[in-house]
């Protein structure tokens, strides 16, 4: 165990049959359910069943705390249905290999079980044409469509080294990705985040994989990013905390893989998200063109 990290363990003889942990991610206030493996041999045994139940048993979230998980098939996420219902929210785009080949990874939100977690929703969350928000996501998380305003934050993540103007990057030379990590350096207008974002691809014309978050009110860039190919993968409420509140916000991916990706199972899912976030992508640029003819 430490400050961050909760492992849990099974050993038979010496030999770990399976792990499983949890992990705090300070920089919002979440926490992951992660690194669950299990052995050959103890494979439909229900050792990590046991493992996950336990982490569960002793994990004790604080109020603004946001739990999930993020799954790489339908068989971990069909066991994590049966201990904790979480709620699918949308796919990575496939920037992780195995084998040499690309799949994707789905991110799922448990929903709160604590007061005190106090989620402010964009101001479009029950308008036409955002159904897959209000009712999708919003109505199983169990959360309301309270609005307010946003922060003038643009970019959400954890804070990485790489820098480029005021934006935070991770790159992964190995992969040919780049995924960023959020603002530094105070204010940073919608126009100027875009251009420092083109900016920055630019200067990397040899990715295959590019990824940022954005406050979801930041209609102005997203419709920017829309222009440049980027599209939504996955909508993510109260993922950004600031100011004792957590904010929704949008992913969204520019890649040129040679192959779509493998989805281990989740074929449905990401035909769901891919056709639902397109429909919202295309409203929420509307509405945007709306805003700017105001």
């Amino acid at each position: 165990m430490s400050g961050l990290q909760l492992w849990y363990v099974v050993e038979l003889d010496s030999i770990i049959m399976g792990c499983g942990c949890i992990a705090r991610r300070p920089w919002n206030q979440s926490w992951e359910v992660c690194h669950g493996v299990v052995h050959p041999a103890a494979r439909r045994t229900g050792a990590i069943s046991k493992l996950i139940e336990l982490s569960f048993d002793s994990h004790r979230p604080q109020p603004m705390e946001l739990g999930f998980y993020v799954t790489r098939n339908i068989a971990s996420h069909a066991l994590m249905l049966k201990l904790r219902p979480g709620v699918l929210v949308g796919h990575d785009g496939g920037p992780d290999t195995v084998d040499g080949i690309r799949e994707y990874h789905l991110t799922a939100l448990l929903p709160a079980k604590l007061a005190g977690l106090r989620h402010i929703a964009p101001w479009y969350a029950r308008a036409p044409g955002a159904e897959v928000i209000s009712q999708h996501l919003y109505q199983a998380l169990g959360f309301e469509a309270r609005p307010g305003t946003y922060p003038q934050t643009c970019l959400s993540g954890p804070a990485s080294l790489a820098k480029h103007g005021q934006l935070l990057y991770c790159h992964d030379p190995v992969n040919s990705t780049l995924t960023l990590s959020g603002q530094a350096g105070g204010y940073l207008p919608q126009p100027r985040a875009l251009a420092e974002i083109i900016s920055l691809l630019r200067q990397s014309p040899d990715l295959q994989y590019v990824c940022v978050q954005i406050l979801a009110d930041k209609l102005e860039l997203l419709a920017g990013l829309i222009g440049l190919g980027f599209t939504i993968t996955a909508y993510l409420p109260a993922w950004h905390l600031e100011g004792g509140a957590r904010y929704d916000c949008i992913q969204l991916v520019l890649q040129n893989f040679a192959s779509r990706p493998r989805s281990h199972g989740f074929d449905d899912q990401v035909s769901f998200f891919d056709l639902a976030y397109a429909q919202l992508a295309k409203r929420l640029c509307g509405l945007r063109l709306a805003q700017a003819h105001a």
